[in-house]
């Protein structure tokens, strides 16, 4: 049985990571000024474009002197691989990073993780082939694997998040959230509810990739998931045991169509200044489109990446000139 997560375990993942990440912007949105007080939390600014460097820090950080010797192993459509390789660099190259993307991986992601001295294997069509790939690097030479998302270290590091909206807006009254594995998800959800429980959890995922809905209407964890195609690939795929496990601490789950997240991209650009990739701008999507309304109080999307290809934001911006 999976354990659950506490506030005490983000809160000392919060700790780890100070050093090395300061807070993001939680900034009021122009884009979604129909949805009342919503604000961007823009995890979009991190240093490597991407929410996902938090939790790998977290991880990183919390390595045994042995483990570091032996190295890490990750694998990622992108941004959890540029997580690893911004914290082994971070925490002065203590461990090697061997990092498995797949073939699939959009390129301004896999251009920007080859500046890092890590060592890169693009190799498999989606991110499970990846993760297989990945698994054998960590049977023939014992480096320890960093998940992307289904790994308490790493739910732990991802959920400082949520602490830093409650910082600030207290009075908040719902955080939407997108969904893929579900690691942000579940430290966020621990954390939130343990300091707020009057605050609701909104997952967001793609309708080409409903990997979460489906888990909860079958009853068990869907770790794999047939997505159609979908613009947020970060999104597709299946759910991890973590997040099934802590389902009860979700209040709602939203659906987004791919013409819904394309508005949301260009808006958050015209209005807001913001670039965001797919995957981090469901929770807007969700708003935009009107699919979930909150109750009058603020609410909060959490922006979770800007690393989109620039050829796919300058054809959304071209199609809407």
């Amino acid at each position: 049985m999976t354990s659950r997560l506490t506030l005490d375990d983000v809160e000392r993942a919060r700790r780890a990571i100070a050093p090395y990440l300061p807070p993001t912007p939680l900034r009021r949105s122009f884009a979604l000024r129909s949805s009342g007080e919503a604000y961007l939390k823009l995890e979009c600014w991190q240093p490597t474009g991407s929410f996902k460097v938090r939790g790998a820090t977290s991880v990183l950080a919390g390595l045994r002197p042995e483990e570091q010797r032996r190295g890490v192993v990750a694998a990622s459509a992108g941004n959890h691989a540029l997580g690893v390789a911004f914290a082994a660099q971070a925490l002065g190259g203590r461990a090697a990073a061997t990092l498995f993307v797949p073939e699939s991986a959009p390129a301004a992601k896999v251009d920007k993780l080859r500046a890092f001295p890590v060592t890169v294997r693009q190799a498999g069509a989606t991110y499970d082939d990846a993760f297989a790939l990945a698994m054998a690097h960590v049977e023939q030479t014992g480096a320890a694997y960093v998940h992307a998302f289904d790994d308490p270290g790493t739910a732990a590091g991802q959920g400082t998040v949520g602490l830093e909206i409650l910082d600030e807006l207290p009075g908040l009254g719902a955080i939407l959230v997108p969904v893929g594995g579900g690691g942000l998800i579940t430290g966020v959800a621990a954390a939130v509810k343990s300091r707020a429980p009057h605050v609701q959890i909104v997952a967001v995922q793609p309708q080409a990739s409903p990997a979460l809905p489906e888990s909860l209407r079958q009853g068990r964890p869907l770790l794999e998931y047939p997505a159609r195609p979908t613009l947020a690939d970060g999104l597709a795929g299946g759910i991890g045991h973590l997040v099934f496990a802590h389902r009860d601490l979700i209040d709602d789950v939203v659906l987004v169509s791919e013409a819904e997240i394309e508005d949301a991209i260009v808006a958050l650009l015209a209005e807001d200044q913001v670039v965001a990739e797919a995957s981090g701008a469901v929770g807007v999507a969700a708003l935009r489109s009107g699919r979930w309304r909150g109750d009058g109080r603020p609410v909060a999307a959490i922006v979770t990446g800007g690393n989109i290809d620039a050829r796919v934001l300058g054809r959304l911006l071209s199609a809407r000139a």
